[in-house]
């Protein structure tokens, strides 16, 4: 059989549209008690399981009391087991499963579209004359399945067309799948701040990057962002502020709290956008209920709910002062409220310090000795977040202000925790605060031109953001100027924290993203409200323009991006004309071979936060199981971290076994995206804590790219460490491609 029988079959379908959900809408009746909707069956061979709810004013609500099922069948019919995305430099046996439902035996041809983004790995068989095609003998109500080996050879979305054709029926599958580069993928965001006025209409700023050794090819991209908000790109980026899962209590609260900041700045600054309004308070309703998960019978929040064995004091201070705030626009149970500040108000120590009973999940609040003036500062802060709850537990706030005046007059060694404290007391209008942010000022460093404030830095690896310890302090800092009225002394800081966030808008983790929008939103209120008319410009070297941005009142809340080139060595200068605000960003990103990582590891010095150990085993015919062992580093001090996560890539092909999965004191929740495993740890301590991570071989994979396998403390990203994992395989054996374990660890700094 060959390509005529393509004419024996001009009206086969092409199918290619496959998705999981089919059918979601509203629908108005109107008088009738029926409504009649055409609709296109998609391409899926399933069955499709419909369930509906109608509300009435006069029946009220009705629910169907059973789903109703829609099976979509054809008689032959193909199918292909494929994986979202594989590494580039792998080689993907494409296979074809195919189903004779039939009352006849088939002869059939399975031909696979040649196409410039992948060539065919021809196999060693004298029976397969041509790699595109395979012929296979189907009886009736029986079933074959067809392995042919490709290798992608560009980066992206690649085709994949394949037909199987009879005399009797055929069938026709389009998809894609999606190559990815090797190596790592690392950011790298600059920022500018652009203030024009009456007085200054044009001015001219440089920005620059040059792509580091190894960088991987064509995984380089670059673009340049412009809007004319100082809230800007964290009210476009509201959805997604970071690039951290938020499988817990308190990082849930990234969906919630932001949205907050952002009102708040609008309303105060009389502005009315209504698509940002609903948005953001779409987003916090959600949040809201989600959080509601993680609430206790007790009143308390833990990050896991009722599956923790204690709530957690600084939780529930976080959860209750962001629902306080969050009042003049979504409603909020009181009595959720009252419980969470009746349950706070109980931990009290006898000297007015706050006690925790659960887990202090946020490192830095542990703080060593100063760990309580930190946790009562903090549970203060959320406190006197409102007026009632602030007089229904007066006993307990004048105590905690007595405690936090006590320890400041006796000395706060930690930066973080004088800041917490400073905030703390300016809020409860203790002339204390004052002192507090006098010392602070003391401690500061200047680096170009702004005051600046660091803890130690042990267990840290080197990269371009800030770490977000310094960024909270920074934003604590900003806080108490607002609120000692200070507002002056705090516009270079503003100016600085403006300018350190991320892509997506947001900053390293939760707490420092949620405090620092906060901080910002309340610094930027206070600004004159101006109508903004600028041109924004970009040139190269060679003074070409490669990019160009207008900001006006009509869209001064909307970021405009533009992609450019991505030369080795970027210096671009960015000139602003005209009257108005404007945050311009340079965001790039690319992969870094592991032989640059490797080399980079032997170069650095050997002052990692935790140790990690890796081994994989797959000597099963379907399955593996990553080992890992892991501890904290004897010398950063500490004898115990606050959450950990652990992302462990898997290796193209396989997929977790969450049936094996064993959750328990130390391995708190586990979840799955595409392309890894995330495991949420209660803690890590300096003694050695193993598990297994147990897998499913599900596609057919050679020449499998190596896997990493991360640990980072959630709330400082950059106290972090890697492994990398290969797994050895015969190239090109799509009959056994599950054969030979090959295991290198390095173990390297984030940068």
């Amino acid at each position: 059989m060959n390509g005529e029988h393509f004419q024996k079959h001009p009206d086969l379908h092409e199918r290619q549209n496959f998705p999981e959900t089919w059918v979601w809408m509203d629908i108005e009746t109107g008088n009738s008690d029926r409504k009649k909707i055409p609709l296109t069956v998609p391409d899926s061979i399933t069955t499709w399981m419909a369930s509906a709810f109608v509300m009435s004013e006069k029946l009220g609500l009705g629910i169907t009391e059973e789903p109703v099922e829609l099976t979509v069948f054809q008689d032959f019919f193909l199918s292909l087991n494929l994986p979202a995305f594989i590494i580039r430099g792998e080689e993907l046996v494409l296979e074809v499963i195919l189903f004779n439902y039939l009352q006849e035996a088939l002869e059939v041809a399975v031909i696979v579209a040649e196409s410039d983004s992948f060539e065919f790995v021809f196999p060693d068989n004298e029976a397969v004359s041509m790699a595109s095609i395979r012929h296979v003998y189907i009886e009736s109500e029986g079933g074959a399945t067809i392995l042919i080996p490709i290798r992608p050879l560009v980066l992206g979305e690649i085709p994949i067309s394949v037909k199987a054709m009879s005399f009797a029926a055929s069938d026709f599958i389009r998809t894609t799948v999606l190559v990815k580069a090797e190596g790592l993928q690392q950011t790298f965001s600059s920022s500018l701040l652009l203030e024009l006025s009456a007085t200054q209409t044009s001015l001219s700023r440089d920005i620059m990057f040059t792509f580091p050794l190894g960088v991987v090819e064509g995984s380089q991209s670059v673009s340049v962002t412009a809007i004319g908000d100082i809230m800007g790109p964290s009210i476009s980026g509201l959805d997604s502020l970071i690039q951290m899962p938020y499988g817990c209590g308190e990082q849930n609260m990234i969906h919630f709290a932001p949205n907050i900041y952002v009102l708040q700045y609008l309303s105060a600054r009389g502005q009315v956008v209504p698509e940002v309004t609903e948005r953001a308070t779409d987003y916090m309703m959600k949040g809201y209920e989600q959080e509601l998960s993680y609430q206790r019978a007790d009143g308390s929040f833990s990050a896991f709910g009722e599956q923790d064995s204690s709530g957690s004091t600084w939780l529930s201070a976080f959860v209750l002062r962001c629902f306080l705030q969050a009042r003049p626009f979504i409603s909020v149970s009181d009595r959720v409220l009252q419980n969470a500040a009746a349950w706070i108000a109980a931990q009290r120590g006898a000297d007015g310090q706050m006690v925790e009973p659960g887990r202090v999940i946020h490192t830095e609040l542990q703080g060593g000795l100063d760990g309580p003036v930190s946790l009562t500062s903090f549970v203060l802060i959320a406190l006197l977040e409102d007026g009632v709850i602030r007089a229904q537990y007066a006993p307990q706030v004048s105590a905690a202000v007595t405690y936090l005046e006590s320890c400041l007059a006796h000395g706060v060694s930690s930066n973080y925790s004088l800041s917490l404290l400073t905030y703390a007391l300016a809020l409860a209008g203790s002339s204390s605060s004052q002192t507090a942010l006098n010392l602070l000022i003391k401690r500061a460093d200047m680096r170009n031109g702004v005051l600046m404030w660091s803890s130690p830095d042990d267990g840290l690896s080197s990269s371009w953001q800030p770490r977000s310890a310094d960024i909270e302090m920074a934003s604590y800092v900003l806080l108490s100027l607002h609120k000692l009225n200070q507002v002056a002394d705090g516009l270079s800081l503003m100016r600085w924290l403006s300018q350190q966030r991320n892509h997506l808008g947001g900053y390293g983790s939760t707490q420092d993203t949620v405090v620092a929008l906060q901080a910002l939103s309340t610094f930027a209120a206070l600004g004159e409200s101006q109508s903004s008319d600028i041109n924004i410009r970009v040139t190269n070297t060679e003074s070409d323009t490669i990019a160009s941005f207008y900001i006006d009142q009509d869209n001064y809340l909307l970021l405009q991006s533009q992609q450019i080139d991505p030369e080795p060595e970027l210096d671009l200068q960015v000139t602003a004309e005209g009257r108005g605000l404007t945050l311009f960003q340079l965001n790039v990103f690319y992969n870094i071979r592991t032989e640059e990582l490797m080399r980079r590891r032997r170069d650095a010095d050997n002052n990692e936060a935790f140790n990690l150990y890796v081994e994989l085993f797959d000597f099963e015919v379907n399955g593996a199981h990553l080992y890992v062992c892991t501890s904290l580093s004897w010398h950063l001090g500490l004898n115990v971290t606050g959450m950990v996560l652990m992302e462990a890539g898997l290796l193209s092909g396989f997929s977790l076994r969450p049936d094996l999965v064993i959750q328990d004191a130390v391995v708190k929740k586990v979840e799955t995206q595409p392309g890894k495993v995330i495991l949420y740890l209660d803690s890590v301590t300096t003694q050695e804590t193993c598990l297994f991570i147990p897998l499913l071989m599900e596609f057919k994979v050679a020449k499998v790219q190596e896997a990493t396998v991360t640990i980072y403390d959630y709330y400082e990203p950059s106290k972090f460490l890697l492994v990398l994992v290969t797994r050895g395989d015969t190239v090109g054996d799509t009959d056994d491609p599950a054969s030979g374990v090959l295991l290198r660890q390095i173990q390297f700094n984030r940068f």
